[in-house]
C-alpha cells in the first residue's frame, strides 16, 4: 500500500502575487539605471576614466540582467503544462545563471584593459569624473533600495540586488579615483580602481553562478540540513524507517521533498497512516517551510521488484 500527496499551503495564487511585486521592482530599478548607464558612459568618454567605463559596464551588465529577470519572471508565470509539469519555473534559475557568467565576461574586459593601461594612463578629467561616479552612486543606491524588500524572494533579485550592491561600491571607488586626481593628478589610481571595481564584481557574480548551478543540479537547498530532516521524519511517531530522501528547489522560495517511509505495521493496516502523513508534512512546513513535500508510505513487508525492502 502506497500513498502519494502534496502538501501546497502557499499555492500558485501566493507565489503569483509575488511575481507580480518582484517585476514592479524590477521595472523601477531597470528605469533608473537605464537612465544613469547613459550617464557614465557619456562621462567615461569624455573624461577618458577608465574606472567609470568600467562602473558603466557593470551597470549595463545589471540593465541586461533586470531586462533578463523581467523576461524570465514573465515566463515563470506561464501555467504547468503536461510537458512541462513545472510550467516554466526554471527559467528564473536559468536566467540568473547566464547573468552572472556574463559578469565573468565583464570583468574580463575590465582587467584586460586595466592591465594596458598600467604602463601609460591617459589625461583624465578629474572634476567631471567624480560628478558623475557620484550620480551612479545615487542610481545604484536607489535601485538597491528598491529591490531590498524583495531580495530573498528570488534568486533573480537577489543577483540584482547584489549588483547594485556591488555597483555601489564600485562608484565609491569611482569617486575615490576622481577625488585622488582632481586632487593630486596621479593618474595611475584610475585602471586599479577599475581593478578594484572588477573584483567586486567578480566575488558577486561567482556566488550567484555557484548558487545557480546548486539548483540547477538539484542540490540539497544551502539553508536545509538533509540530516536534520531526515533525523525530524524519523522521529515522527510510528515512523520505522526513512529511505529515497531527495531535497531539492525548483525555483527561488520552491522547495520539494520526496521521501519514502516505513511505517509500523498496525499504522499500515489501519487507516492511522493518514495521521502519520500529516503530522510529518505540518513537520516539515513550520520546521522547514517545505511547503511542497511527496511521502510514500509503505508497510514494513513491503516489497518492491520482487525484493523486501
Amino acid at each position: 500500500m502506497t500513498h502519494h500527496t502534496h502538501n501546497h499551503a502557499h499555492g500558485p495564487h501566493v507565489h503569483g502575487s509575488m511575481r507580480s511585486r518582484t517585476k514592479k521592482r524590477l521595472w523601477t530599478a531597470f528605469g533608473i539605471n537605464a537612465v544613469f548607464l547613459v550617464v557614465e558612459v557619456v562621462g567615461g568618454i569624455l573624461t577618458g576614466s577608465l574606472a567609470l567605463l568600467a562602473d558603466a559596464g557593470h551597470m549595463f551588465t545589471d540593465v541586461a540582467a533586470l531586462v533578463l529577470a523581467i523576461v524570465v519572471a514573465t515566463l515563470a508565470e506561464r501555467p504547468p503544462t503536461s510537458k512541462r509539469t513545472y510550467g516554466l519555473l526554471r527559467a528564473e534559475v536559468m536566467g540568473a545563471f547566464l547573468n552572472g557568467a556574463a559578469l565573468v565576461l565583464i570583468v574580463a574586459l575590465i582587467f584586460r584593459e586595466a592591465w594596458h593601461r598600467l604602463g601609460s594612463s591617459p589625461e583624465i578629467n578629474g572634476p567631471v569624473m567624480l560628478a558623475v561616479a557620484v550620480t551612479g552612486l545615487a542610481a545604484n543606491l536607489g535601485s538597491a533600495w528598491v529591490l531590498y524588500g524583495s531580495r530573498n524572494e528570488n534568486v533573480n533579485i537577489k543577483g540584482a540586488f547584489l549588483h547594485m550592491t556591488a555597483d555601489a561600491l564600485g562608484s565609491v571607488g569611482a569617486i575615490v579615483a576622481g577625488t585622488v586626481i582632481w586632487t593630486t593628478g596621479w593618474m595611475m589610481i584610475d585602471p586599479l580602481a577599475s581593478v578594484f571595481i572588477g573584483i567586486l564584481i567578480l566575488w558577486g557574480s561567482l556566488g550567484l553562478i555557484l548558487q545557480t548551478m546548486n539548483i540547477l543540479l538539484e542540490a540539497t537547498p544551502e539553508h536545509i540540513d538533509y540530516d536534520e530532516v531526515k533525523s525530524a521524519l524519523l522521529d515522527v511517531e510510528h515512523v520505522v524507517d526513512i529511505h529515497d530522501l531527495h531535497i531539492w528547489t525548483i525555483t527561488s522560495g520552491l522547495t520539494s521533498l520526496s521521501a519514502h517511509i516505513t511505517l509500523e505495521p498496525r499504522c499500515s493496516d489501519t487507516t492511522h497512516w493518514q495521521s502519520c502523513l500529516k503530522t510529518a508534512q505540518d513537520m516539515l512546513r513550520d520546521r522547514f517551510d517545505i511547503e511542497h513535500s511527496t511521502l510514500q508510505f509503505e508497510p514494513s513487508d513491503y516489497e518492491r521488484d520482487g525484493r523486501r525492502i
